[in-house]
């Protein structure tokens, strides 16, 4: 699959000409979810019908650490095709602990009181109506008795279903039906329920008068069974899930309000949405290395909130990411730091339950992550349920969701292909919070703390913050057993916030951590400056080779002057042992990095060092770029590879072209449509200037299994930018196939034109003749169904537009020279 975009350049260098090429950048696509494929292997495992340890490393064939198998349900067994979203609930009178299941179908309700005896009590068919039918995509949220269902179906709407009817069940599963439909819009990706306020919030929805241009879509369900629309929030475009939220956190502004957390495809974006009739965006937050902004949750503290981006492992090639934003100012959020998983898998969908993050990581599972530093950056693993055996990649296929939420500790987890898992993580018993802290200058560079000693054999841990009890801890001592410790690392005349907190014997589990105190001390400044980082990296134009990074100033707490210290490692994560630095006294508020190689990502981290103590700040922001060299005549050319270029869908927010990992003409990937019913899907590039005086073609290869004759797709070019596009047929005898029946596909393509339609599972090279274009032109793959009928769908790989202005070679001959840095 070709991976490089080759200019066709004239060098007198040696160096230059011998340059690796660099690929043309188009913006990220809209996210890969799942698509309807051949169930993975856990699915012919045998199933247990009760508890499987977690024993050396595996239960009934699955690795695990630290959490047992109490029972697996396939999506067969629960009457369904492919699985999808889930959520709990928890019956008030009886007890009784219920998981909801999404499948394709429908949703499935098991009763998992019981945990190795779980038992399917009925099912949900999706809602009847013009175009609904199955779906790849379900949601599920409960409020009070009741759950909300949404889907992507066409004329959905949301479900409402009164759980309690799930007490009818004597043995023989239940063909349930709804007891309102709210259809204030068609079709949605996801339902979000503040279950303190009693509203629910569509998102995700692109169908009928009131899709809020699929932001949040507000719903009054205080009467479960009379929803009522209540408002939108569309300022800020498509929102892909939020949690909402009375707000209880630490910015004091904003406690008690209405609150959504809000992830939009490539932002956090923050709502108050306490006044329906009048939402207001706090914030809208970007962040290095974005792929898709795909789901989060807060901390119970409410001082952070994770958040999972689906397809940045896909895109960037590295372990699995979360991204942990600092929320002591909802007006302002703060990258705080990066967790970087053990494998490769995608993300999906996490929550937050006590000290852990519970995360449904597609391939490899479920991963629960310890969360209890993570004010002093330090998230790790501390168990795991794999799903998947045969694979820790990324990509989007395996487990879904997971909900942790049961009081009886059971955990539920939703997987694609391999059904329901009723699991039982082998957690530990939290120590209580330590009490009595106190704190105070102790003279020059002192601070003495004294507290209440612990009981046991618990130990200590003492937690500091600069400036104030706001700011982000770090640990100053561990492992402590008495009820005294001196900090002799402080600097003078500077406020300081100390905190403290016990952990557990075997060092498994810490307590809440202490309130906070305020303490002063005398002696010499030592303190860093105040800096929140670098900001941006970007090339610095295809003129010339070169990455331009910048920063905003930084405030000495000392006597100063500031200066910056650069590093820059290769890659799409920053590697401490493999960084170096390429400015160590910086100033000003931006440096130009000229000796970077062509095709290569680069890290980029700045310190900032208060030059009359030599103190640098700690601050976590890395940001990731490339340089483009000068444009040339060459081809544009991608297969969906890493580093390739790519090419995005600008019709449909959700349901759209994917990259996906499991079929491809060469390489390890390929474009692929998602199919549903009723869809108009474009495949796009970016505006590609055609070389004055050549003659370009467009070729590719693809393969398909579509509704012959109804469903189909076709090659489009655009001269004006996308205003208009013109259906161009492959050269040696055009389309293989006809549209043939009445023209009722999403698209409005004529009935009996050409098109690739029918199944051509066999991969298929052709070839559009563009030589009579010239100027700017863009071209899109157009994919489009009618209302009934699905197949497998259409995939495209091995694209090439010949012909066209690319950035060309950039390899500065210093480069080399300056390989290892210099101090």
């Amino acid at each position: 699959m070709t991976r490089l975009v080759c200019a066709l350049l004239v060098q007198a260098s040696l160096l230059l000409a011998l340059a690796p090429c660099v690929a043309f950048a188009v913006p990220n696509p809209p996210p890969p979810e799942p698509v309807a494929v051949a169930p993975a292997e856990p699915d012919s495992a045998p199933v247990p019908e009760h508890f499987t340890a977690c024993q050396d490393g595996t239960a009934a064939g699955f690795p695990c650490s630290r959490v047992d198998l109490e029972e697996r349900l396939t999506n067969a067994s629960m009457g369904g095709g492919n699985g999808n979203d889930l959520w709990g609930w928890t019956d008030p009178v009886t007890g009784r602990e219920y998981a909801l299941m999404g499948l394709t179908n429908g949703t499935a309700f098991v009763d998992i009181t019981i945990p190795d005896d779980a038992r399917l009590v009925g099912n949900l068919a999706f809602h009847a109506g013009v175009g609904t039918g199955t779906n790849t995509w379900r949601d599920i949220k409960t409020y009070g008795n009741y759950a909300f269902i949404v889907s992507e179906a066409t004329n959905h709407g949301m479900q409402v279903f009164d759980l309690t009817r799930l007490r009818s069940y004597a043995g023989t599963p239940i063909a349930f039906t709804e007891d309102a439909h709210y259809g204030n819009f068609g079709r949605t990706h996801n339902i979000v329920i503040d279950e303190a306020s009693g509203f629910a919030y569509a998102v995700g929805s692109l169908q009928d008068s009131q899709s809020c241009n699929a932001g949040l879509h507000m719903i009054d369900i205080r009467n479960p069974l009379l929803p009522t629309f209540a408002g939108c929030f569309g300022v800020d475009g498509y929102t892909h899930d939020a949690q909402c939220t009375v707000y209880q956190g630490p910015d004091i502004g904003h406690q008690g309000k209405q609150i959504c957390f809000a992830q939009n495809e490539d932002t956090l974006t923050i709502v108050d949405v306490t006044d329906k009739s009048n939402p207001v965006q706090l914030s809208r937050t970007g962040y290095a290395g974005v792929g898709y902004t795909h789901q989060g949750w807060l901390t119970e503290d409410q001082r952070y909130i994770l958040v999972d981006d689906e397809t940045d492992e896909i895109n960037f090639g590295h372990n699995t990411h979360t991204y942990v934003f600092d929320l002591a100012d909802l007006d302002a959020p703060v990258m705080h730091m990066t967790y970087t998983g053990t494998t490769s898998a995608s993300d999906h969908n996490l929550y937050v339950k006590g000290n852990f993050a519970y995360q449904a990581n597609y391939r490899s599972g479920l991963r629960i992550l310890d969360i209890s530093r993570v004010a002093e950056r330090d998230i790790s693993e501390f168990a795991f349920f794999d799903t998947q055996p045969t694979s820790n990649a990324s990509g989007t296929s395996g487990a879904w969701s997971v909900y942790p939420f049961f009081a009886s500790g059971t955990v539920i987890v939703s997987d694609v292909s391999a059904g329901l898992f009723v699991l039982r993580p082998n957690l530990c018993t939290q120590p209580s919070m330590p009490t009595g802290l106190t704190a105070a200058g102790a003279g020059a560079n002192r601070v003495d703390l004294a507290w209440n000693a612990p009981a046991g054999n618990e130990s200590i841990e003492v937690l500091r913050s600069i400036d104030s009890c706001a700011g982000p801890q770090s640990a100053v001592a561990s492992g402590l057993t008495g009820g005294a410790y001196s900090d002799t690392s402080v600097s003078g005349g500077i406020d300081y916030g100390y905190r403290i907190r016990a952990r557990s014997a075997d060092g498994l589990c810490v307590s809440p951590s202490s309130e906070c105190v305020l303490a002063q001390t005398s002696g010499v400044c030592t303190a860093p400056p105040v800096f929140s980082g670098l900001v941006s990296a970007a090339s610095a134009g295809t003129a010339g080779c070169g990455i331009e990074l910048g920063w905003g100033s930084a405030t000495p707490r000392c006597s100063g002057p500031v200066t910056y210290r650069v590093e820059r490692s290769a890659g799409p994560t920053f590697n401490e042992a493999g960084a170096i630095v390429i400015a160590a006294a910086a100033t000003g508020t931006s440096f130009l990095d000229s000796q970077v190689l062509s095709d290569t990502s680069y890290a980029y981290r700045v310190r900032a060092i208060d030059s009359s103590n030599g103190a640098g700040d700690d601050n976590p922001s890395v940001v990731v770029a490339r340089a483009d060299g000068p444009v040339a005549d060459g081809d544009f050319a991608t297969g969906a590879e890493l580093g390739d270029p790519v090419l995005g869908d600008v019709t449909s927010r959700h349901v759209a072209w994917e990259t996906v990992s499991n079929v491809a003409h060469s390489g390890q990937r390929s474009y692929h449509s998602t199919y549903e019913n009723s869809i108009c899907l474009a495949l796009t590039s970016a505006p590609l200037t055609i070389t004055p005086g050549q003659s370009s073609m467009l070729s590719f290869w693809t393969r398909y299994a579509m509704e012959a004759g109804w469903d189909g797709g076709v090659v489009q070019v655009s001269s004006d930018d996308g205003a208009n596009w013109t259906t161009r047929a492959p050269t040696g005898g055009g389309y293989p196939s006809n549209f043939n029946g009445m023209s009722n596909d999403a698209c409005g393509l004529p009935n009996n034109s050409g098109a690739f339609t029918g199944s051509a599972l066999t991969w298929t090279p052709y070839t559009i003749d563009l030589s009579a274009l010239s100027g700017t032109v863009r071209f899109r793959f157009l994919f489009s169904t009618d209302p009934r009928v699905t197949d497998q769908g259409w995939w495209i790989d091995d694209v090439r537009m010949t012909h066209v202005q690319v950035p060309g070679m950039c390899n500065s001959p210093l480069a080399s020279i300056f390989a290892n840095g210099f101090e």
